[in-house]
């Protein structure tokens, strides 16, 4: 093989397989939960911020890049189950190749880990040594190895404890120094976020995973997965009426939530998604990216005005 030919146009083949915008559904989590608990301390460290949300981020590109290997290899994916996200076209309906992915997941194993090793270095947190390592094996086997867990109705709240939870736990954690019961609190929220955007997948997948995984709406049923959002949603709302109602956050910061929820989880996703009464072949593409908008929105939205205020209590 000329490595010269194998390499031009590899950035373009290595997108497709990468789903980057999955990708910042870990980063996003990692930066709010850095600005939180830099809000908690009153002082941010970039480096550390920086750092993490690197290894966050290619720690879920591996999980991506992984899932999508064992799709071609398993011929779970074809025309039909395409859809038509741009930049995710894969490997059984783009021009990436299997050695593509092998050396994507390499690089991003090795770039997230290098991140990670840094960032013990620097902060001496042999805790976080270890959980990441966990999340990284958590990465691999989520579709790789003779038991991948996404086989099992287990994916949603894997996913949501690594994605969202523990990651936005750990990256505030970092910046205290310390763990918190306010950042624990916190970091239920970009969990429940994330067990939103898998379930809505999972539901959207609800007949092509059928007799190839099992899912949670194939154990609970189609319409039940759907309303278990509610309950799922009162205990992210409760999480963050506990931050103000023990003034960690202020009341106007809280309203800025509650419209996000209700714009981006009400109005453009839930009060469409809550009446959908059977699984439809254009379902994945219109409702699956929805709640990662909210993702999105919550976690930009949450860092930009913790950083505000840790701007504000420093220099007026």
């Amino acid at each position: 093989m000329n490595v010269l030919t194998y390499l031009h146009g590899f950035s373009k083949r290595a997108y497709t397989v990468m789903e980057v915008r999955t990708g910042f559904a870990t980063g996003l989590p990692v930066l709010s939960g850095s600005f939180f608990g830099a809000y908690l301390t009153g002082e941010i460290h970039f480096l550390y911020m920086i750092l993490f949300f690197i290894a966050g981020f290619c720690f879920n590109i591996v999980a991506n890049t992984a899932n999508e290997m064992r799709a071609y290899l398993a011929k779970e994916e074809n025309e039909a189950t395409f859809t038509h996200h741009k930049g995710s076209e894969g490997l059984v309906r783009g021009d990436a190749k299997f050695l593509d992915a092998v050396f994507v997941l390499l690089l991003m194993i090795a770039l997230g880990g290098s991140c990670g090793l840094l960032l013990v270095f620097l902060t001496k947190d042999l805790w976080l040594l270890a959980w990441g390592l966990v999340g990284l094996l958590a990465a691999i086997t989520y579709s790789l190895g003779p038991k991948p867990y996404l086989l099992y109705p287990v994916g949603e709240i894997v996913s949501g404890f690594f994605v969202g939870g523990l990651a936005c736990y750990l990256a505030g954690r970092v910046q205290i120094g310390s763990g918190s019961w306010q950042l624990l609190v916190y970091s239920v929220i970009p969990m429940i976020l994330t067990v939103f955007l898998m379930s809505t997948n999972n539901v959207g997948d609800y007949e092509k995973d059928r007799g190839v995984r099992v899912t949670l709406p194939h154990v609970i049923g189609f319409r039940n997965a759907i309303l278990l959002v509610i309950p799922e949603f009162l205990l992210l709302f409760s999480c963050w009426v506990i931050l103000l109602a023990t003034q960690t956050i202020p009341c106007w910061q809280f309203l800025v939530g509650c419209l996000i929820f209700y714009r981006q989880g009400w109005q453009r996703w839930y009060k469409d998604y809550w009446k959908i009464s059977a699984v439809y072949p254009e379902m994945g593409k219109e409702y699956g990216p929805r709640p990662l908008l909210l993702i999105y929105h919550f976690n930009t939205w949450m860092s930009l005005l913790f950083f505000i205020q840790i701007m504000g209590r420093k220099y007026l």
